[in-house]
């Protein structure tokens, strides 16, 4: 597991964290970019969908090697215009759906905003949930 913090100004703002092998740092990645340029609530940015970057063969979701070249695996969700594009520029995608999903890891994140209230998410992938009390 690699947890993450994302500071502002020197203060904690999120602690966060993407579960996943290969996904991680990917995931990790998308996240805080929807959260921070497209200004997304710690959920929405969680439930967004991604891409994960692999070269494993022995993954379901991908075909491919290092030797051949770079899987991209796109979860449902992104555009299929973006996705036709990708190709057409010589990209290998392939489409994920359904339980195959579990690809683009599982995350959570707690996320303090500026007037104190704490704001947290839970990733739609797995079974967990935002509590508070």
């Amino acid at each position: 597991i690699i947890p993450g913090m994302l500071t502002k100004d020197g203060k904690l703002e999120a602690a966060f964290g993407v579960m996943g092998g290969f996904m991680q740092p990917q995931g990790h990645v998308q996240v805080l970019m929807n959260m921070i340029e497209y200004g997304m609530n710690p959920q929405d940015a969680l439930d967004a969908p991604r891409i994960c970057l692999s070269n494993s063969a022995t993954n379901a979701h991908t075909v491919g090697s290092w030797a051949t070249g770079v899987v991209m695996a796109a979860e449902e969700g992104i555009d299929e215009d973006t996705v036709a594009e990708l190709r057409s520029q010589g990209h290998e995608v392939t489409m994920v759906r359904g339980y195959d999903r579990e690809v683009f890891g599982r995350g959570q994140i707690i996320r303090k905003q500026e007037n104190g209230v704490l704001v947290a998410g839970s990733d739609q992938r797995a079974d967990g949930c935002a509590m508070g009390w």
